[in-house]
């Protein structure tokens, strides 16, 4: 007998003969039951496969064989096309050769996407739009490689096709990648468009949204910053937003600029202000500020220019006006700033020239102005928190995340289930983090290994929260230079420094004894720089700290509510501070 011999792997590969030797042991009710189900599955694929229809990813002659032998006998009954020109070349410009009259051979098409189209076969796809009667959703995504190649009047032909009485759509996504939509020749309105997405130039694009889309009822729109053309436009009727837009109940707003040059380019947050607290139908509204500086404006920038400006866009009282409307209807809000900040030189005459100093007194503070102005009860009633991340490149993100378990009982809690969830990818950029607590409960529950697998890159951390540590010591980060903590025994500081074995700047606020020579396990050599502040009444075994940091050339003490300094055992520091 050969070695080598086919097997059936599969029941439907079984001969003809075999299953109908099998079903001659099944009732017959059985077989006309298990036939009917299996012919209603195939029929609801079918009609699936018929009406839905996904030119992606194709082979050359898979494409071929689609569009020649299939869609001339199928696109009658067709409500869904998706056209996919990125997974093979030119694939919208043959299907639009082929069906050059989609208005009249899709006759019952209902929703239409175009993923990253060329701008020739959308200029001729786009004659049809008006007459597809049946086209409810609209989706155009251009390719960011054709941009280049815009027409000079493509953002009039545009509005000519897509914002027409005639157009029976309501849903429209405009994708243009980094163009930017001028509206200026917009004239009539468009009554039928509900939900709008799309990238203008400026202020006056969305001003003419407003204007021109009557019955919007979602809208996403992203403004750019690359002109000061009537960006604070003040004699606008703001006012009169809840008649022009009254059923906008969605609304999302974007802020981007990837180089910007000016300060004056962008849109004051008191304009913003003034749309949102007019638009009186509005139950959610997300506001999204991604702004990267040019180098020679980066520099230029002042701490006072920077506050001024950007301040405003994490401030909570602002926003609370804008969103607080008189009969007490929840407004659902959402806040991301990713904001560039200015350049670590203009601050070095007043920072301390040591690259692992912790404290920066004339740092940006955004955490300071975030919880002083979300923590009212306004914001406590919304059930969200607000998370902020810097870099040592002054790069911030803010962000609100939505609290949605009601058994969190601490801000600890809160902390801990942030730290357990899956990072992104900014996270592993971020350098600085602050975790700040506020509560009196000391036991551990936030875990170190939680914080450095989500921050891989971390190099300076500020915890007033006890860690848990695991049972088996091992290294959470080598990348760590300082540390500063908060109400911390300095039993659970030396126990924590096994795992951060690379920290040299090291900041203990501390209101526990300092324990004798018995309970130390061992030096910490690697720390260089110390920082302690104490009660004073806490101070009897200070001299035990010599022994236990004997490699730290800076040393600073704080003795709180005393006069006493028992500091003789670090006169050999070279740089001594001790003040009370």
């Amino acid at each position: 007998m050969p070695r080598h011999f086919s097997k059936q792997t599969c029941f439907e590969n079984l001969p003809d003969e075999i299953l109908l030797f099998m079903c001659r042991y099944l009732s017959q009710i059985d077989i006309l039951d298990s036939l009917l189900n299996l012919n209603n599955r195939l029929n609801k694929m079918i009609t699936t496969y018929r009406e839905k229809i996904f030119i992606s990813h194709l082979s050359h002659k898979d494409f071929f064989h689609l569009i020649n032998d299939h869609l001339p006998y199928l696109s009658a009954d067709v409500s869904y096309l998706y056209i996919n020109n990125c997974s093979m070349l030119n694939s919208g410009k043959l299907f639009e050769e082929k069906f050059n009259k989609v208005d009249q051979q899709y006759p019952l098409l209902q929703e239409l996407i175009f993923h990253q189209i060329d701008i020739e076969t959308l200029e001729n796809l786009s004659w049809r739009f008006n007459t597809m009667h049946c086209l409810h959703t609209l989706t155009i995504d251009i390719a960011e490689d054709r941009l280049s190649s815009m027409p000079v009047q493509f953002d009039e032909f545009i509005c000519g096709k897509l914002f027409t009485e005639s157009n029976s759509f309501k849903i429209l996504k405009l994708n243009l990648n980094k163009y930017k939509f001028s509206l200026y020749s917009l004239k009539k309105k468009s009554m039928n468009i509900k939900q709008l997405t799309i990238s203008v130039q400026c202020l006056k694009d969305l001003l003419i949204v407003f204007n021109s889309f009557p019955n919007l009822e979602k809208l996403n729109i992203a403004i750019g910053c690359s002109s000061s053309h009537d960006i604070n436009n003040d004699t606008y009727p703001y006012e009169r937003l809840w008649w022009k837009v009254p059923y906008l109940t969605h609304f999302e707003l974007k802020i981007e600029e990837e180089e910007l040059t000016s300060h004056d380019y962008v849109i004051s947050q008191n304009i913003i202000v003034k749309i949102i607290e007019n638009l009186y139908a509005l139950l959610y509204f997300k506001f999204i500020l991604n702004i990267r500086f040019h180098a020679t404006l980066q520099t230029l920038t002042t701490k006072d220019i920077y506050m001024d400006k950007y301040f405003p866009y994490a401030d909570g009282s602002l926003w609370q006006k804008a969103l607080n409307r008189n009969d007490d209807r929840t407004i659902n809000f959402a806040l991301h700033i990713e904001l560039d900040g200015i350049a670590i030189d203009r601050l070095k005459k007043k920072i301390e020239p040591n690259v692992y100093t912790t404290a920066k007194c004339d740092d940006i503070d955004f955490n300071s102005l975030l919880r002083a102005t979300f923590s009212s009860a306004y914001w406590l009633q919304k059930n969200i928190i607000m998370q902020c991340l810097s870099t040592n490149s002054k790069h911030v993100s803010i962000y609100t995340l939505p609290i949605t378990n009601t058994h969190l009982s601490t801000t600890v809690d809160i902390i801990d289930q942030e730290l357990s969830m899956k990072s992104s990818m900014s996270h592993k950029n971020v350098q600085s983090l602050i975790i700040h607590s506020k509560t009196e409960d000391h036991s551990p529950k936030l875990s170190v290994k939680n914080i450095f697998n989500k921050f891989p890159s971390l190099t300076h951390l500020q915890l007033d929260t006890v860690l848990s540590l695991p049972p088996k010591i091992s290294i959470c980060s080598l990348r760590l230079h300082a540390l500063s903590l908060h109400n911390y025994s300095l039993l659970s500081c030396c126990q924590l420094l096994d795992y951060l074995p690379k920290v040299i700047s090291l900041t203990i606020t501390t209101q526990s004894k300092i324990p004798t020579s018995d309970f130390w396990s061992k030096p910490i050599l690697s720390v260089t720089r110390l920082k302690l502040s104490i009660d004073s009444g806490h101070t009897k075994n200070l001299s035990n700290m010599t022994k236990h940091f004997p490699n730290v050339n800076e040393f600073y003490l704080r003795i709180n509510n005393t006069v006493n300094r028992s500091v003789d055992d670090f006169c050999q520091c070279e740089n001594f501070e001790c003040f009370s």
